[in-house]
């Protein structure tokens, strides 16, 4: 009968109490390790006493093991690896710290030198992309859950510009882009609101959407951050216990340098980025650098960076469709079609210091603080081609197809000329303060982070617009969504006369978002070693885990519309405009178009209007400004209260002569949540607005079970069940009323008028919210098989998703209140789209995950998922694709390594809406991109890199529901970048 070694953190301590003590370090710290070949026993408490490991080592039964002999700089997993390659030793890695190590069957013979010492220099230095897959995918067989996850180093490797587009290779998981770059991601069929965000473990309040009406609430905007200062991320696909609750898809944990993680450095990165539309190099820099003290007790590491971007977007659109009789038959028709150039100038600044004092093996102090800013500058010039009614003239339909309007000549209508500027600044800071203290057996981490984001336009949302006096105009989108270019769209008027336009208005919008997030956790666990298995099995607990969670988290977004008036003596309207957009726009989105246009003067734009009956310039935030009814309505504040506890059981041991491990658990977790907003309503023969206010609670019980089950000693078997939630986006709760502003404008100037005889365009339509919305619950099963070989490595999985209290939006005919400048208020019946839970949905898929190396520096790293979402009574789950993959080939020869990704996904309903909400199946059509980075080593362990992005020129395509129904063809075109990189 064997006797089992059991090393934990309290007995390292009592065995070596006239040792010196050193303080425990993370898995994946680099150590200097010197372990001479020697008895199995003697070598792995030798390791676990220098690495701060828990080990549990069950010996044969009168047959001794010997190892390897080590000596190296290397991580604790990396040196157990080196030492017990060519012996009988398996081992599993338990959560971090711990491994489980047993004798197999049959030994097979050492290596000639195996009892001499094998030099090992630190991987992460020297690995090169496909090591790291192989080091990810180690990690990934290692942990205690369906995961996978990314490193910086594999960052450096990849031609992705942030963390979103690096995650994007890994199965299961899809990106949504934005004017070019990742922005949001998706997890096993699931939209980015299913996905929980947290760095170093604490959950983040996350950026508003304030770019049009469309507001997205709990989706993380990985853009915001820059990953030179990020030490990469872990992606957890099935539920644990002690996992802050919040993601029916997954986890996203993005993690931060530590001070003690690893050897003093310094790194420096140089470069730029180039659009082939853009003549300017955008320069980016990074510096981070790690110190450690003498003593090997106080590390701390610092980093700044900055990324700046030039991006030119030239999308064509449809805004909307409506219903026009045409010669007696009812047909779906455009309301306009719209040439818009997006110009838009990004910088990213980002700021990290992170420190970790560990003074013994039995107390950690850690510290980190992230500051991460994104500025953007956005402008769109856009020319509006006016049709809806004016389609229903005599001969002005030219063409239809599937009962759509896709061609017309327009004898009589009105081009609008008008620009849109705004200075996005959204501000991210994170701070988090935690520790870990041994007590009595146990290991105690008490963390608080607070973290708050805040998004406000510095510039507010201008929008002017200019018209042109009676004049015709042909379109005719031809096969646009196949070829995704447009045939035609073409005026004899002079768009580059700006004396033959007539002053519309200029409208101008002030947003602010303000969110915060403040959590307590304390985190309790112990090794344990109860048998509960008899007959020959044997299956103990290992470990026991506890911990509670309080978190608080708000949001106060505050809104002003206003309409701007030209000052007296502003001029002559001409005097607004200075040069014209680009000689080659929506080159590759209309065959025959229109030549370029006259552009609008921000400058001389602000220096003419000013805001009717208000001191106020036309640069203002929003609490400068006093707060009309509608922009009461607008606002909202909501307050969230969160209290959580857990407990987790880890289990070791073998069943039916097969290595098992796992753990079970449970999450009891209360919600309370609290809207304030306010509605206007009519009081006697005026028009109040009141204050309102709800209240809500929600409690449920989260059980989760994970099962691992080694196959043979390279393939592993995994088995999930859990109980998940999402809590309802903060924007979807919000208790507000917003219809759309050009109606609000429209009845506010004109009142009944605007709703018997409305102007061309007239959106009658708003959104809104509902504060009484339940949580998504979901129950999960999941299971995945999992090999991992010298040349090749796979992994499949099969994942199921019954989700209750599903939201979609519904909308509905509701009476709204307007105000008018009379005073004389107007009650209209508007449909109003807002969320509901609508009962239950289902998803089911497959994902497919491989990394092979050929031969000769050749490899090939792969991924594929299937998805299947259905939502009782029909319809399609928002941002689920039934199909994406990734291909990733690369060659690794001498100092050169280049690398090739091809991402493709296929069509998904977005929440992205660019069309500033009012479309009810915003439908992005299926879209592969092709990036490729090369990579050169230099000496003194410099880079030179250079990188590609979207290099077939991919345009982007988006219809309302059915593809007969074309909204926006979009062209970023190419980016490429070069830079330079040096680690001392």
């Amino acid at each position: 009968m064997s006797a089992t070694l059991t090393l934990s953190a309290a007995l390292a301590g009592a065995s070596l109490a006239h040792a010196q003590p050193r303080p425990t370090p993370p898995h994946g710290e680099i150590l200097y390790i010197d372990i001479p070949a020697q008895d199995a026993s003697e070598a792995l408490v030798r390791l676990c006493l220098a690495a701060g490991c828990d080990l549990a080592f069950t010996p044969a039964s009168g047959r001794a093991v010997r190892t390897r002999a080590v000596r190296g700089q290397m991580s604790w997993r990396s040196a157990l690896a080196q030492m017990s390659e060519g012996t009988t030793l398996r081992y599993r890695f338990v959560g971090a710290r711990g491994v489980r190590v047993w004798v197999a069957a049959e030994a097979p013979a050492l290596p000639a030198g195996a009892d001499g010492p094998v030099e090992v220099r630190p991987l992460v230095v020297t690995g090169r992309f496909s090591d790291q897959i192989d080091a990810a995918l180690a990690a990934k067989r290692a942990a205690d859950t369906i995961s996978d996850g990314v490193s910086v180093d594999r960052l450096g490797d990849l031609p992705a510009a942030n963390l979103a587009e690096a995650l994007q290779r890994a199965p299961g998981v899809a990106i949504e882009r934005e004017v070019g770059e990742g922005q949001f991601v998706s997890v096993r069929g699931l939209g980015p609101l299913f996905q929980s965000v947290t760095v170093n473990g604490a959950p983040v309040a996350f950026n508003e959407n304030i770019r049009n009406s469309t507001q997205s609430g709990r989706q993380f905007r990985f853009r915001a951050l820059s990953v030179d200062l990020l030490s990469g991320a872990r992606l957890t696909k099935s539920a644990t216990a002690d996992l802050i609750a919040g993601g029916i898809g997954s986890n996203i944990d993005i993690e931060t340098s530590g001070g003690l993680e690893g050897s003093p450095f310094v790194s420096l990165r140089l470069g730029g980025e180039i659009n082939d539309r853009a003549a300017a190099l955008s320069p980016d820099f990074a510096l981070a650098g790690r110190l450690i003290s003498t003593a090997g007790d106080l590390g701390l590491v610092l980093g700044v960076a900055q990324e700046a971007r030039s991006i030119r977007y030239d999308r064509f659109q449809i805004m909307r469709y409506g219903e026009t009789r045409v010669d007696g038959v009812l047909l779906a028709t455009p309301n306009d079609v719209r040439m818009t150039v997006e110009q838009e100038e990004r910088l990213r600044r980002s700021l990290f210091l992170g420190g970790d004092w560990r003074p013994s093996a039995d107390f950690s102090l850690d510290f980190d603080a992230l500051v991460s800013t994104f500025d953007n500058t956005i402008r769109e010039d856009r020319l509006v081609f006016g049709l809806g009614e004016r389609l229903a003239r005599p001969g002005a339909v030219t063409q239809v197809r599937d009962g759509v309007v896709t061609a017309g000549s327009i004898e009589a209508g009105r081009i609008d000329n008008n620009t849109e500027f705004s200075d996005q600044a959204h501000v991210n800071l994170l701070a988090s303060l935690g520790a870990e203290m041994g007590f009595r057996g146990w290991r105690l981490a008490p963390r608080i982070s607070l973290s708050s984001a805040t998004s406000v336009l510095d510039t507010p949302l201008q929008r002017l617009s200019m018209q042109s006096p009676t004049t015709s105009y042909v379109f005719d989108l031809g096969d646009a969504v196949r070829s995704r270019r447009a045939a035609t769209l073409t005026t004899p008027f002079d768009l580059l006369d700006p004396g033959q336009l007539t002053l519309a208005q200029l409208n101008v919008r002030a947003v602010e978002s303000r969110d915060t997030d403040a959590t307590l956790r304390f985190d309790a666990e112990r090794p344990l070693g109860h048998s509960l298995g008899r007959d020959g099995s044997a299956m103990g607990a290992s470990r026991l885990g506890l911990g509670v969670q309080l978190s608080r988290r708000t949001r106060d977004y505050d809104r002003r519309d206003r309409r701007a008036v030209l000052r007296d003596g502003a001029g002559d309207l001409a005097g607004l405009f200075s040069g014209a957009t680009p000689d080659n726009v929506f080159s590759d989105l209309i065959t025959v178009r229109p030549w370029p246009w006259i552009r609008t003067d921000f400058d001389r734009v602000r220096a003419a209007f000013e805001l009717a009956a208000s001191p106020y310039d036309i640069v203002f935030r929003p609490g400068e400004a006093e707060a009309s009814g509608a922009d009461r309505q607008n606002a909202y504040g909501v307050i969230e209260e969160v209290a959580a506890a857990y407990v987790r059981l880890d289990l070791e041991g073998e069943v039916a002569a097969l290595s098992m491990s796992g753990n079970l658990g449970l999450r009891a977790v209360q919600t309370s949540t609290e809207v304030q907003g306010a509605r206007m309503v009519l009081a006697g023969p005026s028009a109040e607005v009141r204050q309102v206010r709800f209240e809500d609670d929600h409690r449920i019980l989260l059980p989760s079970l994970n099962v691992a089950v080694d196959l043979t000693p390279n393939a592993i078997l995994r088995l999930a069940a859990s109980t998940s939630m999402t809590r309802p986006s903060l924007a979807d709760l919000r208790a507000s009323t917003v219809p759309a502003s050009v109606l609000v404008s429209a009845i506010y100037r004109d009142g009944t008028q605007a709703l018997t005889d409305p102007e061309p365009g007239l959106i009658f339509s708003g959104v809104g919210g509902n504060p009484a919305l339940r949580p998504y619950v979901s129950t999960n099963l999941d299971l995945s098989y999992e090999m991992t070989g010298r040349r090749t490595s796979v992994s499949a999985a099969y994942f199921h998703k019954s989700i209750e209290d599903f939201i979609e939006t519904v909308e509905a005919v509701e009476q709204v209140v307007f105000e008018t400048q009379s005073g004389q208020p107007v009650v209209a019946a508007i449909p109003i789209a807002r969320p509901q839970n609508v009962g239950r949905a289902i998803v089911d898929g497959v994902e497919l995950g491989l990394h092979h190396r050929i031969a000769a520096g050749l490899g090939l790293w792969a991924s594929a998922t299937w998805t299947q979402s259905r939502l009782r009574g029909g319809g399609r789950l928002t941002g689920v694709s039934d199909w994406s993959w990734s291909l990733s080939p690369y060659v690794e020869r001498g100092p050169l390594a280049v690398h090739l990704s091809w991402s493709w996904r296929s069509p998904f309903r977005s929440e992205a809406d660019l069309q500033g909400g009012g479309v009810s199946d915003f439908t992005v059509a299926a879209a592969g991109y092709l990036d490729a980075q090369a990579v050169y080593r230099l000496p003194l362990g410099g880079e030179f890199v250079v990188s590609g992005s979207n290099l077939t020129n991919v345009r982007d395509l988006a219809y309302d529901g059915a593809r007969s129904r074309l909204l926006q063809i979009g062209s970023v075109g190419r980016q490429a970048s070069v830079g330079l990189r040096w680690t001392w």
